[in-house]
């Protein structure tokens, strides 16, 4: 190679390596994200992430294109953690991953949830068996060829809130883990978890519960027992219930849900009110109600699957909402 040649194109490499150009990089293309200069990223498609959220030494990064990757406020991704998303990972506020695990495929983690060392959570598989005859790797290329077999490839994983998976443990395709469970190390979890149970082994089996997870006909944002039951997209940390005192209720600023004995009612009701003055619209299913901001407003909304908690959606400009109570009629 010509001397010239080879030393600009050194110059160049040891430009692409310079820790300061990378930190450079990174704080224009993400401004406000507490990201390590030595972070790995390849984002063709859509990256949000929120306030506070810090990626470690060595992470991965890998959204290709129509892939989202969702990082709500105040999460942690630990060293060499990779995150590949197909369809969407979609991870919630305050959740950490620690070093070294893996999520690839479509991933959903809910708020304040804790994933320990090397955990690894995707949403596909390889076939060895659907053309038996075939090499595996050639029968995964014919998956993804066939425009059928390719959308029902991911099953999607989704972890409630307020979870802890332990050391080395898997989390298998298509498993919905709900809301407070505990995995134990090294175990593999093949089939769903109902709310707040313990779980360990090879198949991972339930061993105990954390508490007896029993959705009232009624709760009250003031009755500890009760948070439970307040089941997803609530502030519910302690210094959060601490900010939020005044507000008279707990806080929701997106998508929430809650859990009640709904097997005999026909509707499920809420006390709610907006903040700042302003007026908003609370959406269930295909039914919405207009929430006021100057006073509470009981909402009443017709109870589709008696057997799921009852999620709702809040619609228009809105700092958040507050629900004070919940009941069923």
């Amino acid at each position: 190679m010509n001397p010239t040649r080879a030393f600009l194109s050194a110059c160049r490499l040891g430009i692409s390596r310079s820790i300061s150009l990378r930190h450079f990089r990174n704080r224009v293309r993400f401004p406000t994200l507490g990201i390590d200069p030595s972070v790995n990223h390849s984002i063709q498609g859509c990256f949000e992430y929120g306030i506070g959220v810090s990626i470690s030494e060595g992470a991965n990064l890998i959204v290709p294109s129509r892939a989202t990757l969702r990082l709500g406020n105040g999460c942690h991704i630990g060293r060499y953690v990779e995150l590949g998303p197909l369809g969407t990972i979609a991870i919630g506020e305050s959740t950490s991953v620690q070093d070294r695990s893996i999520l690839v495929g479509d991933v959903t983690l809910g708020r304040y949830c804790m994933l320990s060392l090397n955990v690894l959570m995707t949403s596909g598989v390889h076939y060895y068996d659907r053309w038996p005859h075939l090499l595996i790797r050639d029968q995964d290329m014919l998956v993804g060829a066939d425009s059928v077999l390719a959308v029902q490839h991911s099953r999607p994983i989704t972890l409630g809130e307020d979870c802890w998976i332990g050391m080395n443990a898997v989390i298998m395709p298509g498993v919905t883990i709900g809301r407070g469970c505990v995995v134990g190390s090294n175990a593999v979890v093949t089939c769903d978890l109902p709310p707040y149970s313990v779980a360990v082994g090879v198949p991972a089996r339930i061993i105990k519960r954390r508490l007896t997870f029993a959705p009232p006909k009624r709760i009250n944002w003031k009755d500890p027992s009760q948070y439970p039951y307040f089941y997803a997209g609530f502030e519910l940390s302690s210094p959060e219930r601490e900010s939020n005192q005044g507000m008279g209720g707990h806080v929701a600023r997106g998508r929430f849900a809650i859990w009640l004995d709904c097997e005999q009612a026909k509707e499920v009701c809420l006390t709610v009110r907006a903040f700042g003055g302003e007026k908003v619209v609370l959406e269930h299913g295909d039914i919405q109600a207009q929430v006021s901001g100057d006073q509470w407003s009981n909402c009443q909304f017709s109870v589709k699957d008696p057997t799921m908690p009852t999620s709702f959606s809040i619609i228009g400009e809105c700092k958040g909402i507050a629900v004070s109570d919940a009941w069923t009629a």
